[in-house]
């Protein structure tokens, strides 16, 4: 419990006021040292903020540094037994589509099993042979095996199938599945000693989807189709209706390239904003005193600015601006969908090539700058780095703030010590004067 001090309780004098009011002018330094621990707590802060710009700005141009990725295109079908979707690799072209077999995967179950617990032992004993391709699995089954000791089995063997218990209400089954569709994934069982029955309980089997794509066979172990129409993926979902077959249809998609862009003018110009705000720059004054004219988030934008105004690969189109990406005094971008309109008309494959290069040996703008997002977002980059700088000096800036308290403890030790004493003579001295004046 804390101690209670009447201080001037000799001498009349208001001691304690006076303590305090000591105490207080002596609080410069260490509040001080506090503002310091606040600013510094603030920038720390927003360098983390910095840095989930850079990561927002790293998706937006992830999704523009590849010649797929560039290139937008949309697909449709008319018929719900084929859905489709396009990626930068597709093409504009039109197909008809009948699909006359869904690809589907082995699955069978045992006769009923004569137990209704599965740790009950099936009394089967014998050898349980699967196949799937050139793959086989010879499973030994004992007498005293138990259902889930025979699923565990199963899906212990290392190849693609899965075993699992059915109960009917009764006893209970076994259901045998694989777990890839295709001919080619088609599972062969094959009982020695047992009486497991699932050749007799098969309902379904391994097999390809069967379609033509204006006339022409086409066979896939997966319904999802890819590589047959370039950058085009149709999902199978139903048989088509004879001589009704699904129009699919593939165009360009400008709104969505377009949408891609400017979703990374918007990503840069946040980076470009928030360095600003918090560094300051021309007369905007840094929000924060701790980051005023910061080098390291100086070097962000310088940085990503060098990039922007680089050149690539040869022909009319070879930087940011001549295809629409214009930079705007203040350092933020903006998009001129006229000249981007433009640039797309008389050249799609050069536009391509200054955001996504060759992918080979020429680098765009967007894999440029996705490099150096990377390297300023790693563990020794920009942000990390000086965020790690600010660690140390939020340390520093604790060690000052504990030797502030004490200096004022000890002050006020001090002063406590002199007012008693001084309160101490007084009052003796009060004392006297008031014995002789008797």
């Amino acid at each position: 419990m804390p101690s209670i001090t009447f201080g001037g309780v000799g001498s009349g004098i208001d001691t304690e006021s006076i303590i305090s009011g000591l105490l207080s002018a002596s609080q410069g330094p260490i509040n001080r040292v506090k503002t310091q621990q606040s600013q510094n707590t603030s920038a720390v802060s927003s360098l983390s903020d910095v840095g989930n710009l850079l990561g927002k700005l790293k998706d937006a141009l992830v999704a523009l540094d590849s010649t797929q990725e560039v290139g937008s295109f949309k697909a449709a079908s008319d018929n719900k037994a084929v859905a489709v979707t396009a990626s930068g690799a597709a093409r504009p072209g039109s197909f008809k589509i009948d699909v006359t077999q869904l690809a589907s995967a082995y699955k069978a179950y045992t006769n009923p099993l004569g137990v209704t617990q599965s740790n009950q032992a099936l009394n089967q004993a014998g050898t349980l042979s699967l196949s799937i391709g050139d793959k086989t699995a010879n499973l030994s089954i004992a007498a005293t095996d138990t259902l889930d000791q025979v699923i565990s089995k199963v899906n212990a063997s290392g190849l693609r199938v899965s075993a699992s218990s059915f109960f009917d209400g009764n006893q209970f089954r076994m259901q045998l599945r694989g777990l890839d569709t295709g001919l080619e994934n088609n599972v062969t069982v094959v009982e020695t000693g047992t009486t497991l029955g699932f050749a007799a309980n098969t309902k379904s089997t391994g097999k390809n989807a069967e379609l033509t794509i204006d006339g022409f066979a086409v066979t896939s172990k997966s319904n999802q189709v890819q590589g047959v129409i370039g950058g085009v993926t149709l999902a199978l979902a139903d048989l088509t209706t004879v001589g009704t077959p699904a129009t699919v249809t593939v165009e360009s998609d400008s709104k969505g390239f377009n949408d891609k862009l400017t979703n990374l003018v918007s990503a840069y110009n946040a980076v470009v904003n928030k360095v600003h705000t918090e560094a300051g720059f021309g007369s905007i004054k840094a929000t924060n005193p701790e980051l005023s004219g910061d080098t390291a988030l100086r070097s962000v934008t310088a940085r990503l600015n060098d990039v922007l105004t680089r050149t690539v690969g040869t022909g009319k189109f070879q930087t940011l601006r001549s295809i629409g990406i214009e930079l705007n005094n203040n350092g933020t971008l903006k998009l001129n969908s006229a000249r981007l309109d433009a640039a797309l008309a008389e050249d799609p494959e050069a536009v391509t090539r200054v955001l996504a290069g060759d992918d080979n040996t020429v680098k765009g703008i967007a894999d440029l700058m996705s490099t150096t997002t990377t390297d300023m977002l790693s563990a020794k980059g920009t942000i990390q780095s000086r965020q790690d700088g600010l660690s140390a000096r939020q340390r520093f800036l604790t060690d000052r703030a504990e030797q502030e308290q004490k200096r004022l403890d000890r002050m006020e030790e001090q002063l406590r010590k002199q007012f008693t004493q001084m309160d101490g003579v007084v009052a003796a001295n009060n004392a006297q004067l008031n014995f002789l004046n008797r």
